[in-house]
């Protein structure tokens, strides 16, 4: 299917552009117990057990997830001066940078550097290959794609015929169902060669592949467009919103039909269609910041809003005694919240906090969701790990039941948890996503904080995720979780994408493993993960390299099982004991992937361990590195029943 409205290419004037397409998306220019989760035994999932927390503030750190409208501090001279109505200048400066007036930026005047983290525009003429791009693009370090820096082209370049970089996009974070709208994607030709209509260049839909979600699954070029090497193509088009309410993915990525798909995604976009009228729950609104508990008016509330509509539960942190369980499609979120709004921050946030009580005894979690197209936004959901490691829910941890510390379960198709925070969770899991399933939805949540590093039974998983396919897993940050921040135990088709995992110093919030693409033992999840990309995502274990494994392709540290499929590049690992292990994995597309700093060794379960960047068991095989530029070695290991960063 094809389609296309105008094209317009662009060499040197991407920069006016992206400012012309409005509120963009812009990318840098490279861009046990229970169940399995959270038990350093790695025991297989069950079939369906959760979490608590206190009624006040937790007193927990951010665990490095920076918060929500953290923005930058604006010159606020001009007013200072009573020089009358000040004038904003924008002029040659990034968005965000100070306007001058005492707020930021909100176009792109960069036209002849990139854009710092710091929103500085970095001039051509002091950019690097560790800070090279053009008009505006957030400068990026080549090597950790492995492309270079073209110093004409002011760009990262790749020595593949093609290659593409995710500029910007346009799209609507809502839309009634059928409606439509004009949209826009970004792609800069990073490859040798140029792209044409004639030669079939196209952009095609992506999440899943092949898509006509938007009415169309292929975006044309114009006959007479040529992109050359360097230049950014915009991609304007009419999108028509599915029929069916719900959340749907806008994604894309280039493709030469016939031949192959090439470069990076453009940015994932979840656009809620329809959604139903809201409902406040009333009944909770006096229980805010109080000591009684929540749960039986927030369970009427949900006994009594109608599938398909909004439950809105007002801001406030509420003590939660027992187990709350969603059984229809409804959406539950703070009151007065949007999907286009920021996460809800760690602390000090103004959302909704179910906190579990020294009470809380449930297993399988504070919130459960339990049935078919169920949407939770802007919710905090707080397991209270330091009050409750006394009361039974603790010791039951302890004994190696790690489903009595669950902060969140999701045991649903086609669900989905946004904008949200799960912290602190008492052992086990921060979210686990239960059982074998499809359609699931993690967006820009904060995963922080969960279990206790050293002390046995006590550890937590950041997010578990048993076997599920068509699913999204998309720009969440993690922090100081405690046995795997984020493990899978297969994914057919899913995106894994732009998420960040992170630690601090102190040897408690550490980790045996920061992202994990494995399987469970005995048949009890598939390992598979065909059709699946990670990529783009950031480890950093801290300067006292708090995990253990960085990034992880396969079981055998913990048991033996089959993990295969897929494809995992373009990720980054800094700081971690053995960055990256490839270890009874097999069919797997595996390529430049950039890990630095790591450790000489580590204290493993079995003992003191050398450890390296790249490493692969020798029961991996059919391991396809052919598209890695970076000139990746890896040493052969062994790491059968070996777990590093051992909590003894």
């Amino acid at each position: 299917m094809t389609g296309h409205i105008r094209h317009r290419t662009a060499s040197r004037g991407a920069a006016p552009l992206v400012a012309a397409l409005g509120a963009l998306q812009l990318v840098g220019g490279g861009p046990g117990g229970d169940v399995a989760a959270g038990d350093a035994g790695r025991d297989t999932p069950a079939a369906g057990e959760g979490g608590a927390t206190d009624s006040g503030a937790d007193g927990a750190s951010d665990g490095g997830v920076q918060d929500a409208g953290d923005g930058p501090v604006a010159d606020d001279a001009c007013a200072a001066a009573d020089c009358g109505a000040c004038q904003p200048d924008c002029a040659g400066k990034c968005p965000g940078a100070p306007d001058g007036c005492g707020g930021a930026c909100s176009t792109n005047g960069c036209a002849a550097g990139c854009c710092t983290a710091a929103h500085e525009c970095l001039a051509y003429a002091a950019q690097s290959s560790t800070a090279c791009g053009r008009e505006g693009d957030a400068c990026a370090s080549c090597p950790l794609a492995g492309r270079t820096c073209d110093a004409t082209l002011h760009t990262c370049m790749s020595t593949r015929a093609n290659d593409a970089a995710f500029v910007a996009q346009s799209a609507p974070a809502v839309m009634a169902p059928s409606q439509t709208a004009t949209v826009a994607v970004m792609m800069r030709n990073i490859g040798t060669t140029t792209w044409t209509a004639a030669t079939d260049y196209k952009l095609g839909a992506q999440n899943p592949q092949d898509n006509s979600t938007w009415g169309l699954g292929r975006v044309l070029l114009g006959g007479s467009d040529s992109v050359a090497p360097g230049q950014a193509h915009t991609f304007t088009f009419t999108a028509t919103a599915p029929a069916t309410a719900g959340i749907h993915h806008f994604q894309w990525r280039m493709l030469r039909e016939g031949v192959e798909w090439f470069g990076e995604y453009s940015t994932y976009q979840p656009v809620v269609v329809g959604g139903g009228s809201a409902t406040a729950c009333e009944a909770m609104r006096p229980l805010a910041n109080t000591d009684t508990d929540a749960g039986p008016a927030l369970r009427a509330c949900i006994a009594s809003t109608a599938a398909g509509t909004i439950l809105e539960l007002p801001a406030g942190i509420y003590r939660i005694d027992g187990k709350i369980e969603v059984a229809k499609a409804l959406t539950l979120r703070t009151e007065g919240k949007a999907p286009t709004q920021p996460r809800c921050a760690v602390t000090g946030h103004d959302c909704a906090e179910l906190a579990a009580s020294t009470a809380f005894a449930d297993t399988g979690g504070i919130l459960q969701l339990l049935a078919p197209g169920i949407v939770v936004d802007h919710l905090v959901v707080n397991g209270n790990k330091a009050t409750r490691a006394a009361t039974a829910s603790g010791t039951q941890c302890a004994g190696g039941s790690n489903s009595y510390g669950y902060n969140l379960r999701v045991a649903c198709s086609s669900c989905a948890l946004m904008n949200s925070v799960t912290k602190n969770a008492l052992c086990g899991t921060g979210c686990e996503v239960s059982g074998v399933g499809a359609g699931v939805v993690l967006w820009r949540n904060a995963v922080v904080d969960n279990g206790v590093h050293n002390v046995s039974g006590m550890w937590s998983d950041g997010v578990t995720v048993h076997d599920y396919a068509d699913s999204t897993f998309v720009a969440n940050e993690f922090a100081d979780n405690t046995d795997v921040d984020f493990i899978f135990g297969g994914c057919q088709r899913c995106m894994i994408q732009g998420n960040t995992l992170s630690h601090a110093a102190a040897f408690a919030g550490g980790s045996f493993a920061a992202l994990m693409l494995h399987a469970w033992p005995s048949g009890a999840t598939s390992g598979n993960f065909t059709g699946s990309d990670t990529s783009g995502n950031t480890v950093d274990c801290g300067p006292s390299k708090r995990c253990g494994f960085g990034l992880y392709l396969g079981p055998d540290a913990w048991y033996d099982a089959d993990t295969y499929g897929g494809a995992v590049h373009h990720n980054v690992v800094t700081n971690a004991q053995q960055g990256l292990l490839i270890d009874d994995a097999h069919d797997m597309q595996v390529w430049n992937n950039h890990v630095s700093n790591w450790a000489a060794s580590t204290v493993a379960s079995c003992g003191t361990r050398t450890t390296t960047a790249y490493a692969q068991g020798t029961t991996s095989a059919n391991l396809d590195t052919s598209a890695d530029t970076m000139g990746t070695v890896y040493t052969s290991a062994n790491w059968d029943g070996c777990v590093p960063n051992w909590w003894h």
